[in-house]
């Protein structure tokens, strides 16, 4: 009786250790604080962890420029195209070997590499003028700031020239000086082979000065007309003889058309009707100023037939190359 009490409790005891031998392997192992952080031990596992994949970081506001490469930071643009800091310069160091012209290196390169480019080339003929075309592409379009090219070199297989200087905004009394050239994003500079008593950004009145100075080729003739409003006060004949004038017409004022009499009428055409009324007419328009420079160096320097213009900077770094 004893003997088989011993074997029941034998099998409650092996059945136990059974169940518990069960729920130890299904819970993954006994879990115990660790010494060492607010996690705990997990179970014995002869799998490999997996480990949280850990992916590079891009640098954010970089001042570098890189032309089809993936750029970050508020002052780059992603894409095929240029990015640039806020100060428009690029580091020659980061330009791809393919966007360099043959026979220069990436330490030959300017800060302003192919944020000015040559936009065409012509060696002129009869009739018309030998032309270098400058255009301004930023890397940064939100860019605001400005680039100078004063001093800048042309460059040709057979001989070359400086950009010099121009009057930024031509004064009525004509004493304006000339300034350094500062082009902003999308500004257009057109480098002539002839003469000209001055260099100068254009504006929206200067078409008023084209038949006082001899310019060649001639500045475009388009001036805002006046306010006609005026007019209405004067003598029928005065407003006839006023709508007869185009843009950029200075009055005639010895015509027969003018009345002789009608001296209010003569007053409004001497006095409004030229570059100082237009220009205090049209000063604060946001465009008065045009994103067109024109320069008339003097010379021409590129050869009829074929030609390589490099455009360097005042260091002799070269911004732009072009072929034809």
């Amino acid at each position: 009786m004893a003997l088989k009490i011993a074997l029941i409790a034998l099998v409650v005891l092996a059945l136990g250790a059974a169940i518990f031998a069960f729920h130890f392997a299904a819970s993954g192992g006994v879990k115990f604080p660790s010494i060492f952080s607010s996690s705990t031990f997990a179970g014995f596992s002869i799998l490999p962890s997996q480990r949280e994949q850990t992916l590079p970081t891009i640098p954010q506001g970089t001042s570098t420029a890189v032309r089809g490469a993936y750029s970050s930071g508020a002052a780059g643009q992603g894409g095929a195209g240029w990015t640039a800091a806020a100060n428009l310069t690029v580091d020659p160091s980061t330009v791809p070997a393919s966007q360099i012209p043959s026979g220069w290196t990436a330490a030959q390169l300017s800060p302003y590499f192919h944020e000015v480019r040559i936009g065409g080339v012509s060696s002129g003929g009869f009739g018309y003028y030998g032309t270098i075309t400058l255009n301004t592409y930023f890397a940064n379009p939100q860019a605001t700031g400005t680039i100078d090219i004063t001093r800048w070199h042309i460059k040709t297989r057979a001989s070359g020239e400086y950009i010099p200087g121009a009057i930024a905004l031509y004064d009525p009394s004509g004493l304006a000086a000339p300034s350094d050239i500062r082009l902003k994003n999308g500004d257009v500079v057109y480098l002539y082979s002839s003469s000209a008593p001055f260099n100068l950004r254009l504006n929206e009145c200067i078409g008023w000065i084209a038949g006082v100075a001899n310019f060649q080729p001639a500045i475009p003739a388009y001036c805002p007309p006046p306010a006609l409003s005026r007019a209405t006060r004067f003598s029928g004949a005065c407003q006839q003889y006023v709508e007869t004038l185009g843009g950029c017409t200075p009055p005639d004022l010895s015509s027969p058309l003018v009345p002789r009499t009608d001296y209010a009428c003569q007053d409004y055409l001497e006095n409004n009707f030229n570059y100082k009324s237009c220009f205090d007419a049209h000063l604060g328009d946001p465009n008065f100023l045009s994103n067109q420079v024109w320069v008339w160096m003097g010379s021409n320097v590129v050869n009829q037939y074929h030609d390589t213009v490099d455009l360097l900077d005042a260091n002799g770094k070269l911004v732009d190359e072009y072929t034809y």
